[in-house]
């Protein structure tokens, strides 16, 4: 898993859990699943086993210091976990468009890493962040005018 900043990409391996192990942390159903990984309890124990214990302290450090684009470093954290986890990154097409975190590689069935074909030069701090720019300032732009209304 990489996260772009500013400043620099952070480059963390992600480890698939054993079902068992999952579920001792998140419960039996998935749907609880889902809304734990949102609270920092469950996602730092979560974090813990799949990246390293230090992950979380780290990506706070990382949001504290990217505070503009904070909820998309959050978003993408938590689907990417998941869907790495249930191996099912490659049905979620957002995922595979230019992130501030992103999955760029996945280990294939003799042990080996290959990068994901939809990799490219796109996946550049300056390139993603301008994007969200405009996107947030659109959003805004609609805000304003409906409000104006």
């Amino acid at each position: 898993m990489k996260i772009l900043t500013k400043n620099k990409t952070y480059e963390y391996p992600l480890r698939v859990l054993p079902v068992y192990e999952w579920d001792k942390v998140l419960g039996f159903n998935q749907s609880d699943a889902i809304y734990k990984l949102n609270e920092v309890k469950y996602l730092r124990e979560i974090t813990s086993l799949m990246i390293s214990p230090k992950f979380l302290d780290e990506f706070y450090v990382i949001l504290d210091q990217n505070r503009e684009f904070i909820s998309y470093y959050k978003d993408y954290l938590v689907a990417i976990i998941y869907t790495a986890q249930f191996n099912t990154f490659h049905l979620d097409n957002d995922l595979k468009n230019p992130a501030l975190v992103y999955l760029s590689e996945y280990e294939n069935n003799v042990g080996d890493f290959v990068t994901f074909d939809h990799i490219n030069e796109n996946f550049d701090y300056e390139k993603v962040a301008t994007s969200l720019s405009s996107i947030t300032s659109n959003s805004n732009e609609l805000l304003t005018n409906e409000q104006n209304k």
